[in-house]
């Protein structure tokens, strides 16, 4: 009996229970009509029945927060130890890393405006870019590292940020294809997005490791590498808690950096490659998990005692990237524009599976090439996101509180730099054209590549 009365275990298995209830709901004809991730209704439900709000489920929200932190970097080591497809066909997913990056830092300017304006600390609104773009792990983690600076109950907060970002992709996500299907935007190709990979089959001696167990010894070796990466820097700063803090917030980026160091030293060793197939179903089994536990984690008596900021934020945040997007798609993708579009602010709002859950409503079977961009372009903006991550979000949060209103003013500035450095970038030498009237919401597309 001692090795249940933790309650970790039977919130676990309360998460898998409820992600296959999530699933079943998904096949209902109006929910599945409305095309929300199975994961979402599962984390819904999840909050729903916990202690939060009926108390019919003694989901620990400890636990579920854990499983949130850990499920971050494993997502992110388990793809990048993928081998990236080769393909000649970069435009699309050019735009989609210069989106994204431009989006955070559009999404940072609303989230500072709030908290100069009403006086709060600013990882206050710098959770706004992290819970709506960067998901729940990133806004959880960075969330209690800002706490040690002042943050109260900062982590909780980012999870709420990303559970209403999830409210946004799906509430104005669904009627934006709903109208882009009335209007005749849709484009879908008849070519597939990519050529399917070809994986060789390993041959496995007797007694060998199952491929899954194999995968799976890989990200943990590479984690507990992580792990202790982290605790290095964690001890040299130790004399100021911050940063200390700062590096265990960004253990997620140490983990993919490692992963990458880990793919290439077996590229050049001659082991065998692994299979991105397995590492790609690792991945998406941990981000329905993690999303699951993200919803269900919140907690609502914080949400009540944070309402007017968070909805004040949320409102401005999701208002402003639905602009954005639309305004954007199609002088950027020149082919299959508005499915780019219904991704892109998915991603934006709700990160990447739930942006490709809702292009399945308008290109169900991934035949535009926008799915193969938006994996591309998510990994082709790295760089362009680790500078706001690794630069300007620290710069912001040391200034803290002495230095405020004056550094959040001048990070204001960065941000709006930044958003406008890439759009100009964009505009002189990448594949952005500004066809029409700039007040024109959706000008006539050209088609061809």
């Amino acid at each position: 009996m001692e090795f249940w009365e933790s309650g970790q275990v039977i919130t676990i298995l309360l998460v898998a229970v409820l992600l296959l209830v999530g699933s079943m709901l998904q096949r209902i004809g109006p929910i599945g009509r409305l095309g929300i991730p199975a994961s979402i209704i599962s984390g819904c439900l999840a909050l729903l029945l916990g202690e939060g709000a009926l108390g019919l489920l003694p989901l620990n929200v400890d636990t579920l927060e854990s499983i949130v932190y850990h499920g971050l970097a494993l997502v992110f080591i388990a793809v990048s130890l993928q081998t990236p497809e080769r393909t000649g066909r970069t435009g699309g997913a050019v735009s989609f890393a210069l989106g994204i990056a431009m989006l955070l830092n559009i999404q940072a300017i609303v989230g500072m405006s709030v908290v100069l304006l009403l006086g709060l600390h600013p990882g206050f609104g710098l959770l706004l870019p992290l819970g709506f773009e960067q998901g729940p792990g990133q806004a959880l983690s960075l969330g209690n590292a800002w706490e040690a600076s002042g943050l109260t109950d900062g982590g909780s907060i980012g999870l709420i940020i990303s559970a209403l970002g999830f409210g946004w992709a799906i509430g104005a996500g669904v009627p934006l294809a709903a109208w882009g299907r009335r209007r005749g935007l849709l484009q879908r190709s008849t070519e597939a997005s990519s050529a399917p990979t070809v994986h060789a089959v390993e041959e496995k001696p007797p007694g060998a490791l199952d491929p899954l167990t194999r995968h799976l010894a890989f990200i943990g070796l590479a984690y507990l590498i992580t792990f202790g990466i982290v605790s290095v820097l964690a001890q040299i700063f130790s004399g100021m808690p911050g940063i200390a803090a700062m590096a265990w917030g960004f253990h997620f980026i140490f983990g993919a950096l490692v992963a990458i160091s880990t793919r290439t030293v077996l590229a050049k060793t001659g082991r065998p490659a692994l299979d991105n197939t397995q590492l790609s179903n690792i991945a998406g089994l941990t981000v329905d998990v993690v999303t699951c536990s993200a919803i269900a984690a919140v907690q609502i008596a914080i949400f009540k005692a944070n309402l007017f900021p968070l909805m004040l934020m949320t409102t401005a945040g999701g208002l402003v990237t639905v602009v954005v997007v639309v305004w954007l798609a199609p002088r950027v993708f020149p082919r299959a524009p508005f499915e780019h579009c219904v991704l892109l602010f998915g991603t934006a709002t709700g990160t990447l599976p739930v942006g490709l859950a809702l292009l399945r409503i308008v290109d169900p079977d991934f035949k535009t090439p926008a799915s193969l961009n938006a994996v591309l372009g998510s990994a082709m903006s790295v760089p362009l996101a680790a500078v706001f991550m690794m630069g300007l979000l620290p710069f912001t949060i040391s200034g803290w509180p002495d230095g405020f209103p004056t550094t959040g003013l001048i990070a204001l500035g960065l941000f709006t730099a930044y958003a406008l450095a890439i759009f100009v970038g964009w505009w002189k030498l990448g594949p952005m054209q500004l066809r029409g009237a700039l007040t024109d919401p959706w000008p006539a597309v050209q088609t061809n590549d």
